[in-house]
């Protein structure tokens, strides 16, 4: 059963023609009424060479005000300006008046508003609404990138018209950007939502109107600012609540947070998992230690499907299934699907594999959060050789934060580490909970995470570390254990360190 009967109509046209069409549809004052159409939306002036046309909207911010390069973005190639008023020193204030005269002598289009953010997202409801694509909406505690970019790939990519917000862009700014730069063409659409706290995915699913929901997972992730579980789960179930009644919700069947949603829904609930209650069931997910890639079979309406994911986890299982389900709702061809994600390669940052001097390094060091860090753990347990994980905190967990990594230390010391070395007073609950589990203190190495226990950690385990052998390297981003990442290659390649 396929979202809809018909084709979708394909993204094209102007967003708007001239600065009074901008105004109408924002609100916001209009200061230069220019005579140049506008297509897209930045707000990083530097971006204006590669889409010139596009609309800047200058934003005032904790590292650069975006409201000093009106002129640069004018003479980049913007055909309009928005321009968020308040708190206007000397050098902003010129640099409007600069931008003024500026604009009247090439035909852009300046606006104002007191709430830059609210006119953007006016403008991406305003795009969005004139045409009648598919569009997918992603959330979840972890997951969501690599789901999202499955699900674009599964989907057919660029060649079917198919595109989804970049990177990680799945906030109040990132989609309706995304939304508004969609190319012209597209007819499906896969929306990352992210929130901190309740009613902003619903604000999102306002903007991008989707069809097709899709939820992850549910953790603690983001607790310290959102709140509860039972808070987060409230605000990631906003997605499923505002799915129409002929849409589809596809939930975790293994997370009884997420699957609780399904009470919360008037869509059509599918179930992936590895459940046996799944609609789409993963029935196996085996790791080839050679090629470091996984070997996923799924039933789906009573066929086999078998995935050849060049990735290394079993949990990217549950990302892949979650792409043949939406294609499944698409009406794809789940054969050709399959095939699409044998080549299926992560966002940049995401876990990388890589084997250098006969050891395999997964470098997964972009995010970590209790469950993700757990199925990175389980994944380095099914590996030969021997096993050291290089772990750091786990941020932004609230009050799960000294529980979840004591956990995270047993988790570690049950999966038969040869070390672990643990980044960060942060991240003394890692060592705790390990030793607590009866891993010796003789195997648990404790480092700072700043340069010199980056060295350190990098010099021990290349000094130890044999061919066969395998590293992991997770933690929280502002952890930046992407360092020890890359002092360990180069190490292990020969280099110094």
């Amino acid at each position: 059963m396929s979202v809809a009967a018909v084709r979708p109509s394909r993204v094209g046209g102007y967003l708007a023609t001239a600065g009074a069409e901008l105004a109408t549809i924002t609100g916001a004052e209009l200061l230069v009424d220019g005579t140049l159409p506008v297509r897209g939306a930045l707000v990083d002036s530097r971006r204006l060479a590669e889409q010139p046309g596009a609309l800047f909207l200058a934003l005032p911010g904790a590292q650069t005000d975006g409201r000093l390069h009106l002129s640069a973005a004018i003479n980049a190639g913007a055909h309009a300006l928005i321009i968020q008023s308040g708190g206007e020193g000397e050098a902003v204030s010129q640099e409007i008046r600069t931008a003024q005269e500026r604009a009247r002598e090439r035909g852009v289009s300046v606006l104002k508003t007191p709430d830059g953010p609210r006119a953007l997202a006016q403008l991406a409801a305003h795009w969005r609404a004139r045409f009648d694509i598919e569009v997918t909406g992603v959330t979840g505690s972890v997951g969501k990138t690599t789901t999202k970019e499955a699900i674009r790939v599964a989907l057919g990519g660029a060649d079917a018209h198919v595109a989804a917000t970049p990177g990680n862009a799945n906030n109040e700014i990132g989609l309706p950007l995304a939304l508004l730069n969609m190319p012209d063409g597209t007819e499906r659409f896969v929306a990352e939502m992210g929130m901190y706290v309740g009613g902003e995915i619903r604000s999102l699913c306002t903007l991008a109107r989707p069809r097709i929901g899709v939820v992850t997972a549910i953790d603690a992730v983001h607790a310290e600012r959102a709140g509860d579980l039972d808070a987060i789960e409230a605000a990631k179930g906003e997605l499923v609540e505002e799915l129409p009644a002929d849409g589809f919700a596809l939930l975790a069947a293994d997370d009884p947070r997420v699957l609780r949603l399904r009470a919360r829904t008037a869509a059509h609930v599918i179930l992936v998992g590895n459940s046996e209650a799944s609609d789409i069931r993963i029935l196996s997910a085996e790791l080839d230690q050679v090629s470091a890639r996984t070997a996923v079979v799924l039933s789906i309406a009573g066929e086999k499907i078998a995935i050849d994911l060049p990735l290394f986890g079993v949990h990217f299982a549950r990302a892949a299934a979650f792409a043949i389900g939406v294609a499944q709702v698409c009406g794809v061809d789940l054969k050709g699907s399959a095939e699409r994600l044998s080549t299926f390669e992560l966002p940049g940052g995401r876990t990388s594999v890589q084997t250098v001097g006969g050891v395999r390094i997964i470098d997964d060091s972009y995010n970590a959060a209790p469950s993700s860090m757990a199925a990175a753990l389980a994944t380095l347990g099914t590996s030969r050789g021997a096993r050291f994980a290089a772990l750091g905190a786990m941020g932004e967990l609230g009050s799960y934060s000294a529980e979840a990594h004591l956990a995270i230390g047993r988790a570690a010391a049950e999966s038969g580490l040869t070390a672990l070395l643990v980044f960060g007073s942060e991240a003394d609950g890692i060592a705790e909970g390990a030793r607590s589990a009866g891993m010796s203190v003789d195997q648990i190495v404790r480092l700072s995470a700043d340069e010199g226990g980056i060295a350190a950690g990098a010099g021990l385990i290349a000094d130890r570390a044999r061919t066969g052998d395998t590293v992991l390297i997770k933690a929280s981003r502002a952890v930046a254990l992407e360092r020890l990442a890359a002092a360990l290659r180069e190490r292990l390649s020969g280099g110094v360190a």
